[in-house]
């Protein structure tokens, strides 16, 4: 999912639709793509309908984006986290409309960080890879490997990342094909690559530190309305070299599900995909934002029978809400969190990402900055 989260805030639909067709100022979903771009509507069927390295890269779609997630520790025993995503729009479109939103965790002084960019670019398209730069942020990659750099601060802190990162696992195709549900909104293309090992440079005011740690990447492209919806997501990445992915998607008006869907990749890479109802996410209380009043669930028992798991997902800091956006007035929270529990009665450990969208009451509808 997304942000990707953010993975796909229907507002985020009419502000890229928005900005890349002009005739289409206040519209609430993009146009259709053209014939030559699938459309993913059809049922999934038993065959791939995502083909790599070739779909690694931009695509004439509607809505698509490239999500990443990491842990990072550094040589001075600081520990951070970070979420950096690029949202496009370009479908038949002769300008690309982005917009790119960063957080960043600094788990020793209790900050995080967030800041977005948008912009407005010419569509380009090469098979296999991505490359997208915006005022000094970049993300790149080619299925194996991959390149990110911000930058971030303010008055608690200034700083500077640059990261290589590579994949160690094949792609996951979620949902078995590739092709996953986002309820009413319609389906999207989806794999992850779950395990990238990553190192680079940090620098903190001026101080250069050397940086290792582990990342998760999303692209997920598509056709979709403008339908609302709201979703709880997960990435998890075990100790014992394995990962779990799971999207639990509802109505934010009265918080009914739509679909729910997750992937259990194996150290050896080899995918097991898991039926909604055997995933149960039970929250364990609440945290009420401080900037927005919005009220989030707060620290989770997760449990899949099937693969007899029983985990606490406990947020390494509760503040984690990427509020304030320029571009999409809703908030959603996105934050790093330790992972413990038991495995067919075995202990497991690990560190993940968790997504919560739509918990923000707002109308989401997004305003039109000049951009960047």
């Amino acid at each position: 999912m997304r942000s990707h989260g953010l993975r796909l805030l229907p507002a985020l639909l009419a502000l890229l639709a928005s900005l890349a067709l002009p005739a289409c100022s206040g519209a609430t979903a993009p146009s259709p793509a053209p014939t030559a771009t699938p459309v993913p509507v059809a049922a999934p069927t038993a065959a791939p309908l995502i083909t790599l390295p070739e779909d690694e890269g931009a695509h004439d779609a509607g809505i698509e984006w490239w999500y990443f997630n990491g842990h990072l520790a550094d040589s001075a025993g600081g520990r951070y986290s970070f979420h950096f995503v690029t949202f496009q729009s370009a479908a038949g479109t002769a300008a690309t409309a982005q917009l790119i939103q960063l957080s960043w965790g600094d788990h020793a002084r209790g900050l995080y960080l967030t800041e977005e960019k948008a912009n407005l670019t010419a569509p380009v398209r090469s098979p296999g890879r991505f490359d997208v730069r915006n005022s000094g942020w970049s993300m790149r990659g080619d299925g194996v490997d991959y390149a990110l750099s911000f930058d971030i601060g303010g008055g608690t802190g200034n700083y500077s990342i640059q990261l290589t990162a590579t994949s160690r696992k094949p792609a996951a195709l979620h949902q078995g094909t590739g092709l996953a549900s986002l309820g009413p909104a319609g389906d999207t293309f989806y794999y992850s690559r779950t395990r990238l090992d990553a190192s680079g440079t940090l620098e903190i005011d001026g101080q250069l530190r050397e940086v290792t740690g582990s990342s998760w990447m999303d692209h997920q492209w598509g056709d979709i309305t403008g339908q609302q919806v709201g979703w709880d997501w997960m990435s998890l990445q075990f100790d014992d070299g394995s990962e779990l992915m799971a999207a639990l998607v509802w109505d934010p008006g009265g918080r009914q599900p739509f679909a729910a869907y997750g992937t259990r990749i194996a150290p050896d890479g080899t995918v097991r995909h898991l039926d909604g109802d055997d995933l149960h996410l039970t929250p364990k209380g609440a945290w009420t934002s401080p900037a927005t009043g919005v009220v989030y669930p707060m620290g989770w028992d997760f449990s899949v029978a099937s693969l007899e798991l029983d985990l606490a997902l406990i947020p390494e800091q509760q503040d984690a809400e990427f509020a304030g956006s320029r571009f999409v007035p809703a908030a959603y929270w996105e934050g790093a969190v330790s992972v413990a529990g038991t495995a067919a009665g075995a202990a497991v450990s690990g560190r993940g990402f968790v997504e919560l969208v739509g918990y923000d009451p707002r109308q989401t509808v997004p305003t039109l900055p000049t951009p960047e």
